[in-house]
């Protein structure tokens, strides 16, 4: 695939800066991680074992609505979380863009299995309510069928989820508004994970 011959949408750009600050700021590692965009009635996804860190045009995969690919470069098949993306743009037709990325302390989090307090204003603010994605395979039916739930089951404002055992999932109107969330819901799941370690002595 040519991206020169292809005029690519301001999306892919932002799918492109954005996983590389993904990486960047340490939310993801070697292969993980899956960022997206709608566009119109298809989605724009990083393609399957495409480092955020190193994320090209020719690392970006066109699916329809229903996850068949559209284009993509030679042997490049989508993120294997393609159809949690699909779902949640179906359910939220207002959002534009999903990080889902795998840091540290809000996996940390995760795994103590009870809702994340929420300690600063910002937080309280920005972020309100976090639901909790319950654990199931990387990939699966399954995890598609839990997110698909987990978001139609919350608030409509609600745009970061925390994902058991997995990472978080985050989305917004904006790239930069999903980012945003994503560099909060890591910061206030280490507030409060290192709050609690300071309880304990």
């Amino acid at each position: 695939m040519e991206h020169e011959s292809i005029v690519w949408p301001k999306s892919a750009d932002d799918i492109i800066r954005y996983s590389a600050l993904v990486y960047q700021k340490g939310l993801v590692s070697a292969a993980g991680g899956n960022v997206s965009a709608r566009l119109g009635g298809d989605m724009l996804i990083t393609g399957s074992n495409v480092p955020l860190r190193a994320v090209t045009y020719e690392g970006l995969v066109l699916c329809d609505a229903e996850g068949h690919v559209k284009r993509a470069a030679q042997g490049l098949k989508p993120s294997k979380e393609t159809r949690f993306h699909l779902d949640v743009y179906r359910l939220r037709p207002e959002i534009n863009y999903i990080i889902h990325a795998h840091p540290t302390y809000s996996v940390l989090w995760t795994l103590q299995k009870k809702p994340l307090p929420l300690y600063t204003e910002s937080a309280k603010l920005k972020l309100g309510e976090v639901p909790i994605v319950p654990d199931r395979a990387p990939g699966s039916t399954e995890l598609a069928d839990v997110v698909a739930e987990t978001v139609a089951n919350a608030s409509a404002d609600t745009r970061a989820f925390l994902m058991e055992g997995h990472g978080i999932l985050v989305m917004g109107k904006t790239m930069e508004e999903c980012f945003d969330q994503a560099e909060l819901l890591e910061d206030t799941a280490k507030i409060a994970f290192l709050q609690q370690l300071a309880c304990l002595r």
